[in-house]
């Protein structure tokens, strides 16, 4: 056990002299004939700090947390912070396009085209019964290919006006 004094101590961690002060006085720092352990120090000080004050640190990318690929791995609360904040943000951007309309429903998409092509279907379909007699009397080719022109482009135009 290597003590040091309260000035060597905090040269050692970057801090000033009236900071490790502070923590003796506010007893996260204990001292020992008026000079302070290192390792005690640190130990205690890690212990008693406050998990958020890891978010305000600066950190390497090497250094950030990643979410444990296995469900049975403990989540550490900064990890878990970290991850509760990422989905909040994604639902938070998916919420503000849909109400700006960028997106919908990928089940109402679907409910919708299946609609749109049950009467496109059944729209084609009726042509044989509507076309049937008018074609069977034709006897020119131009004639038949336009009468056949004129139903689909009603079909189709029927199909995309509003209802």
């Amino acid at each position: 056990m290597t003590l040091i004094s309260q000035s060597e101590f905090a040269k050692r961690q970057g801090w000033s002299r009236q900071y490790v002060a502070k923590l003796v006085k506010s007893g996260k720092i204990r001292l020992h004939k008026g000079k302070v352990n290192p390792d005690e120090a640190l130990k205690a000080i890690q212990a008693q700090a406050e998990p958020s004050t890891v978010l305000r640190k600066p950190v390497s990318r090497d250094t950030l947390p990643v979410a444990p690929t296995d469900s049975r791995q403990a989540v550490d609360f900064v990890t878990a912070r970290t991850m509760r904040e990422a989905f909040r943000a994604k639902m938070a951007k998916m919420e503000y396009e849909e109400k700006a309309g960028k997106l919908t429903e990928a089940s109402k998409v679907r409910e919708d085209a299946y609609r749109a092509g049950r009467m496109l279907r059944d729209a084609l379909l009726g042509m044989p019964d509507r076309q049937a007699d008018i074609l069977a009397a034709e006897t020119d080719p131009s004639v038949v290919r336009r009468l056949l022109e004129e139903d689909l482009l009603a079909v189709l135009e029927q199909l995309i006006q509003p209802k």
